[in-house]
């Protein structure tokens, strides 16, 4: 019989979760931030997505939450990124771009929920609920973090400009990965 995935309670599960956040942080930072916007939409799509579905397909609970830290640690890294380009207007974001970026952020995220929910009768994992529960309260935590962080090195009013940015770039990449991601993963529960 298959056991349910635990909460992270204990501090193995608190440390491999932060560990897959800053893992992924640092990569999404270090290498995407190095690539054209629109090539950096296309790579943390896919990115996020293939994270998405193989918290579908884990069975080791530590190895789950590293994954969850890490699509939290991705998608703090993906709204740095988007604040950045609108602080520093690298490029600028044309409508063309901001609609490659919903795009392909929102099929990753339709096929990443039919993915899921082809696999979610499984005893082992988590419901839909506490899986986002669980990624919602670990970006937020981080989000609190980043912020943090930049007012200590930094002062308020750059603290409160990051705050901004990064709140906006991350309720939208959200957004856009979520609503067509409950849509996949209801399709699939209907058709199963």
């Amino acid at each position: 019989m298959i056991r349910p995935l635990p909460k992270a309670t204990g501090p193995r599960q608190t440390l491999v979760m932060a560990l897959g956040t800053a893992v992924s942080v640092a990569i999404t930072l270090g290498i995407v931030t190095q690539l054209p916007l629109a090539l950096a939409t296309v790579i943390t799509a896919l990115g996020l997505a293939s994270l998405i579905v193989a918290c579908a397909y884990i069975s080791r609970p530590l190895y789950w939450w590293m994954a969850v830290g890490a699509i939290a640690g991705m998608i703090i890294g993906v709204g740095g990124i988007l604040a950045g380009h609108m602080a520093a207007e690298k490029e600028t974001v044309s409508p063309q771009l901001r609609l490659i970026f919903v795009a392909f952020q929102a099929t990753a995220g339709f096929i990443a929920g039919v993915l899921v929910g082809r696999k979610t009768p499984q005893a082992h994992l988590p419901s839909l609920r506490e899986f986002l529960s669980s990624l919602s309260a670990i970006t937020v935590g981080l989000y609190a973090l980043v912020v943090t962080g930049r007012f200590l090195w930094e002062g308020l009013e750059p603290a409160r400009v990051l705050s901004s940015r990064l709140s906006v770039s991350t309720t939208i990449l959200i957004t856009v990965l979520a609503i067509p991601g409950g849509l996949g993963y209801f399709v699939a529960q209907r058709r199963s």
